[in-house]
């Protein structure tokens, strides 16, 4: 491996084992940089997640004990390490100690961005971390939406890249759709799926009420598919997402048409997708939550599956209306519906 380029320090509250977009994204990034350089990745304590190499945790939990283990760490791994040129923060959270570890070892300092870590509305929130993203080298937002909520924050302009994540070729095995919704006991169904952590800017809770009442009368092979559980490891999303979705499938009577599938590892995904029909991302716009890109588009998009998704957040720089998939305004259950059974036919 060739040390030529300059090393890199990631320094994130999210990798996994956790599960999420933006864990995934770390992960695939850590992967990418390591071909041709160092890096150096400093995570939060996580369940089933242990030390290794190129990867260092606190042995207590908590975001105290993780800032206090990922400063001191870091600042020793930067003194032995002068081939670590770039400390790059995981989101908005850890800015304040990126831009901290880049001033006393005379690194440059990055952050990726998200949507929600800019957000996020409590204002000691705000005043503690995101304040702090105005200082460092280089913003790095996931879509246009997110580089303006930076810059509605103070980032400069110039200091700010708009690079939207990607997906791993080779994560979608092959088969043929039908074999694998055999498999799944799904054969002759039309399989509308639904990926990722169940928060409420997902807007499953009112698609299910607004629009798949109608789209599984129109077409009564419907199936709809749900992926994910609630985030208990999120900072900020702590609700019961999963028991009110149940709860209402079962009061609309709906049990043998709306599936939840739970959170699943990566192969048992690749399978999901592969055995879809359309992706649906139902995504409402809140003032103080949104969708900052739409990752699961993209890797149903390299299944072959389109999307029918809201005009929210930064989804339009994940979907080419029209051609990967159909946008439509968010709370527009009838254009919603219409475009699913248009697809789905």
């Amino acid at each position: 491996m060739s040390k030529s380029k300059p090393g890199v320090l990631i320094v994130t509250w999210n990798f996994p084992p956790r599960t999420g977009g933006i864990e995934n994204l770390l992960a695939g990034l850590r992967r990418g940089l390591q071909k041709d350089r160092r890096v150096l990745v400093l995570a939060a304590q996580a369940a089933g997640g242990g030390n290794e190499e190129w990867l260092l945790r606190p042995k207590r939990p908590g975001l105290a004990a993780f800032f206090l283990f990922a400063f001191c760490r870091g600042l020793a791994a930067l003194w032995k390490n002068p081939d670590l040129e770039i400390i790059l923060g995981g989101s908005a959270l850890v800015a304040p100690l990126v831009l901290a570890l880049a001033k006393l070892s005379g690194r440059k300092s990055a952050v990726l961005v998200h949507g929600l870590d800019l957000l996020y509305p409590r204002r000691i929130y705000q005043t503690l971390f995101v304040r702090w993203l105005k200082h460092c080298d280089r913003i790095v937002a996931n879509s246009g939406y997110t580089s303006s909520l930076a810059g509605r924050r103070g980032v400069r302009k110039e200091a700010i890249a708009v690079i939207p994540p990607g997906v791993e070729a080779g994560s979608i095995p092959p088969g043929r759709a039908e074999d694998l919704k055999a498999e799944l006991g799904l054969g002759g169904r039309k399989v509308l799926l639904s990926v990722g952590r169940l928060a409420r800017r997902k807007g499953l809770k009112e698609f299910l009420q607004n629009s798949f009442p109608a789209v599984a009368a129109a077409l009564p092979e419907a199936v709809f598919l749900i992926v994910g559980g609630n985030p208990a490891e999120s900072l900020v999303h702590r609700e019961d997402v999963r028991g009110e979705l149940e709860g209402l499938v079962e009061r609309m009577r709906l049990e043998d048409r709306v599936r939840f599938l739970g959170p699943i590892d990566d192969a048992a995904l690749a399978r999901v997708y592969r055995a879809a029909d359309l992706m649906v991302l139902p995504a409402l716009s809140l003032k103080d939550d949104v969708e900052g890109f739409g990752m699961v588009v993209i890797e149903a998009a390299l299944a072959g599956v389109p999307a029918v998704a809201t005009r929210s957040g930064g989804i339009p720089d994940a979907i080419e209306d029209g051609k990967s998939g159909v946008l439509v305004p968010p709370g527009d259950y009838p254009a919603l519906t219409g475009a699913i059974v248009r697809m789905l036919r």
